[in-house]
């Protein structure tokens, strides 16, 4: 196999020069490394944006809101996805029962770039996959930004991470989601092909050390080292699960060049593949590749670096390669090959959600299954909507007793708030059964002094 050879970065002392930039206490191996890498101007401006407040960002769901983000919290667009906002603070978002509905997701700003990379590369219905998918924030982005018609299969490998996958995929509520619990090396195993595939790899989590301290404990050089391989290997298991002309998006929450520029030239040299250009804006402060082109080809090597310091977010690597050869045509949802497809994935893979799930029988009665209530499609109305108030809305979301107006229908009744539907109970009149999901409930016990609440 062909490898990349690692640059070697040395130490060194010139790090003591910068002065200004801010009392956040990184390793010393990463930060030698990392001046080097970005040149002293732009590491003083980057470690310089580590100690500042994370922006705060979050994404509509087009399929249950056309509105947009009321002025209370001063929105501002963010340029690549047409659904996000920059809010000027960060509420509480567990006591906003639009939240729960699934109305929006809190995403960091940079990763939904994906949704602007989607729009140039995707123009008819497609299969994707969103290989290391939790807690589900890029699956939902692209699910808003392909074509109807199109199948998009979400996986986690970790357990109790692809159980939030699940549960933010059923909050979103579109119909044609698959999650999946499975390692790379299992869809290497199975007969499906994806016209697009988005690896956000497990990375050394450099682009989390403003928000997550915990990041800067646990980085160290061995760490990096493991990653990139681990990344490797990952590609290598997917390679063939990705058609003809297909495109794979690769990404990292990382800086360092080894699991970000060096990975895409060992896949260019591995297979036979190359670089896809996706047009920016300058405004936007991208950075390119940070060391050149590391395949020393000539040729332009377009990739996408989102550094705090100079974009409105935290540290994201994006790269888009395409799979050389004839592209394939696409199908639909409705045609057998998408049903083979999740034949193909109940088979051989660990189906966790895939749309609206069958509901359970106690006794003469059918509880309907969540998911029903948080689907976009029309399933949810075959139950009448009670409307609900604030109080009645959290202590629902705690899955804690709750009682409903007087002229409430008896049975199985959809709770909205705002006309949002939050999920099903079964009123007896005196009292009613709450059915949310006991797993979902908000665990915290703190009563919020002011309603909290995203306006759209």
């Amino acid at each position: 196999m062909n490898s990349i050879n690692k640059k070697e970065v040395s130490p060194t002392p010139s790090i003591q020069t910068l002065e200004g930039v801010g009392d956040i206490v990184l390793p010393s191996a990463f930060e030698a490394y990392t001046l080097q890498l970005m040149g002293e101007e732009r590491y003083k401006r980057f470690k310089a944006a580590l100690t500042a407040t994370s922006p705060v960002s979050i994404r509509l769901n087009p399929f249950k809101t056309k509105g947009k983000v009321s002025n209370a919290f001063a929105p501002q667009p963010i340029p690549w996805c047409k659904e996000g906002y920059y809010l000027n603070t960060r509420p509480n978002f567990t006591f906003d029962p639009l939240f729960h509905a699934g109305l929006y997701y809190v995403q960091e700003a940079a990763s939904m770039f994906v949704a602007h990379v989607l729009q140039h590369i995707v123009n008819r219905p497609i299969m994707l996959l969103d290989l290391c998918a939790a807690p589900g924030g890029k699956t939902t982005c692209a699910r808003g930004t392909i074509p109807t018609g199109s199948l998009v299969f979400s996986n986690e490998p970790i357990g109790k991470r692809a159980q939030i996958l699940a549960e933010n995929v059923q909050k979103y509520g579109h119909q044609d989601v698959v999650v999946t619990n499975n390692y790379p090396r299992d869809y290497k195993r199975t007969k499906l092909a994806f016209d697009v595939i988005i690896a956000d790899v497990p990375c050394s989590g450099e682009g989390m050390f403003r928000k997550d301290s915990q990041a800067i404990e646990e980085w160290s050089e061995k760490n990096v080292a493991n990653c990139w391989q681990l990344q490797r290997s990952i590609i290598d298991d997917i390679w063939d699960n990705l058609r003809s002309g297909g495109y794979l998006i690769y990404s990292t929450c990382t800086f360092n060049a080894h699991e970000n520029e060096e990975n895409i030239a060992w896949i260019l040299q591995e297979y036979d593949a190359e670089l896809v250009d996706i047009p920016i804006q300058e405004e936007w402060n991208i950075t390119n590749s940070l060391i050149g082109n590391p395949c020393k080809d000539g040729k332009r090597f377009p990739v996408y670096r989102f550094i705090p310091g100079y974009t409105e977010g935290e540290g994201l690597f994006m790269a888009v390669i395409r799979k050389r050869g004839k592209e394939e045509n696409g199908t639909t949802p409705s045609s057998d090959t998408h049903k083979k497809a999740i034949a193909e994935a109940r088979k051989r893979l660990k189906v966790l959600v895939h749309g609206i799930e069958e509901g359970t029988t106690k006794g003469k009665n059918i509880i309907p299954h969540h998911s029903a209530a948080l689907s976009i499609t029309d399933e949810k109305e075959k139950f009448e909507a009670v409307e609900i108030d604030y109080p009645t809305a959290i202590a629902y979301l705690r899955h804690e007793a709750i009682t409903l107006p007087t002229d409430a229908p008896k049975g199985i009744v959809r709770l909205t708030y705002r006309g949002a539907t939050l999920g099903f109970a079964k009123n007896l009149g005196n009292r009613a059964n709450n059915l949310y999901p006991q797993e979902w409930r908000i665990k915290s016990s703190h009563v919020p002094e002011e309603q909290t609440i995203i306006e759209l």
